[in-house]
This record gives structure tokens, sequence and C-alpha cells, in this order.
């Protein structure tokens, strides 16, 4: 076996040093130390900081002044960072620990939902710390799916989904993966899908997103209609001191007598408002990095 593996083949040996590293700290010093690295990449990688800062001042003019909306930008890169430490951090925790940093509100939404068989999809974001959303469902016992863009770099993309598998999470590549989530839905399993980036034209559909223009997944809306899976909106909202709060709402009511390209259009358009209204709520905990808004 080549060198630069693992023992595991989750990518390069060195992934696994540095993860080691963050695992034996106390998880607050850890903490601290991502939230510093993210506030000097906020400064340091003018390129991406411009994009934030721009895409913020395109949802938020108005609403917010410059210094707040710079402010939100930096709080963003320090969640991140936080957010890039739990993920190294994925490993240690079990079906025990996870309610050692973790609240649920609304499990009973999700209960009802997988309740009727059909396999359920979960809406969310880039939003709070998604990949440790994914492993705390994973970790309650239902099998988990995540719907995922492959990574470019080959070596990040093996660690990372060696990281979400170990935490029970499957990853299924966004682009190929239609007959893998129809397969998790026969066996009553969850599929997440984040909501928030861009799609083409042949693959999205046009919605307003911050009273932008915005093109958005249409197969969340097509595959929950064909196959009657319920959409169910799970969020996780990060809290002081390293905790966090998932937020469960209700399955989605699917609209009803519209034409079919109406109905996927209204659909995908009330996912999107969901997802605007808490990263409205809470916009220091969303990923303003996308280039989601396109001429």
């Amino acid at each position: 076996m080549k060198r630069e593996h693992s023992e595991q083949g989750n990518g390069p040996w060195y992934f696994h040093l540095i993860m080691g590293c963050f695992q034996r700290l106390p998880l607050s010093m850890a903490l601290r130390f991502g939230s510093f690295l993210g506030c000097l990449v906020f400064y340091l990688w003018r390129p991406k900081t411009k994009i934030a800062l721009q895409n913020l001042h395109r949802a938020l003019a108005g609403k917010k002044s410059d210094r707040e909306i710079r402010t939100i930008a930096r709080k963003m890169y320090q969640n991140f960072g936080r957010g890039l430490i739990e993920f190294f951090r994925l490993p240690l925790l079990t079906p025990k620990t996870i309610y050692n940093y973790v609240t649920f509100e609304g499990l009973e939404h999700l209960e009802e939902a997988h309740k009727k068989g059909r396999g359920v999809f979960l809406l969310s974001a880039h939003f709070g710390n998604w990949e440790m959303l994914s492993a705390v469902l994973a970790l309650r016992g239902v099998p988990f799916n995540m719907l995922a863009r492959k990574i470019k770099n080959n070596h990040v993309d093996v660690f990372v989904n060696g990281i979400r598998r170990r935490a029970g999470v499957n990853p299924i590549e966004k682009n190929e993966g239609t007959n893998k989530v129809i397969s998790a839905f026969r066996k009553n399993e969850m599929v997440g899908f984040v909501l928030d980036q861009h799609a083409n034209e042949a693959l999205g559909i046009p919605v307003k997103f911050f009273g932008q223009k915005f093109f958005a997944f249409k197969s969340l809306a097509m595959l929950a209609r064909r196959y009657k899976v319920p959409i169910v909106p799970v969020f996780m909202i990060r809290e002081p001191q390293g905790k966090h709060r998932v937020v469960i709402e209700p399955a989605l009511t699917l609209s009803q007598g519209l034409k079919l390209n109406d109905s996927i259009l209204k659909d995908t358009q009330h996912c999107i408002q969901i997802l605007e209204r808490y990263i409205g709520q809470y916009p220091d905990q969303w990923i303003w990095l996308h280039r989601g808004w396109r001429e």
C-alpha cells in the first residue's frame, strides 16, 4: 500500500495526522483555533471574501449597514473554521455522546414522516454545521444518505467521504445519484438534500432567493412528487460553547391542482423560502461563498 494513503484508504496519511491532533485537544481549545483560522482566512483570502461581501450586499442591501455586512462575513469564516474542526472530530461521536453537544426540536415530525415507509427527503442548506447534522441524524439509527458534489481534489474527496461513512452517512454523488436515491427510498431511508447551490438551466428552475433570480435544482420537488416522498426541513443552528440545536419542521404539503411544471416551481420556491427564513435569521451561519446568483 502506498504511503500517501491511510490503512483505511481514507485519504493521505497527513490528513489523519492533523485530524488526530484536533481530536486530542480539548473541544474549547480546538474551536478557538478554528475560529482564529477562519478569521485569518477572512483577511487573507481576498478573492473569496470579495464574493461573500458581494453576495451579502446583494441579499441584505437596505437591511444591514456595510459594517454589519463585513461583521457577518467575518463571523461566517469563523463559524466555518469551527465547523472544520468539528468535522475532524466527527469520529469521536457515538449514539450516546451526541446528546452532549446537540439538542433536538421537532423529532416527532421526522419520526412521523419515516413511519410512512416511503423514505424521507431532508431539506437543508450549507448552514450551521451541515456535515455534523448528517452525522448526528445517522447516529440515531436510521440509514442516512447525503447528496453531495464530488470534490475536485481526489485526495480530499476520499478523506471527506471516509469520515462521512465512519459516522454512518452514505455519500451519493449529486450528478449521478438518481437511481441510488430511488433505491434508498425503497428501503425507507433518509436522503439529505442541500438546495442552496446553483443549478444550470437543464437541471434547475428559476426561483427568487433574497429577491434575486436563482436557478435551484428541480429534482427535489420532482422526485418527492413522483415517489410520494415527504420533504422534511432540517437545520442545525450553532449555539455558544460548542453546542448545536437541530430544528426539524413538519413535512411540507406539496401543491395540488397545477400543471406539473407549475407545481415543481411552486414547491421549489416554497423550499427556497424556508432556506431564506433561516439564513435571514442567522446570516453568519450560511456560507455566502457560492456563486448562486449568476447573470
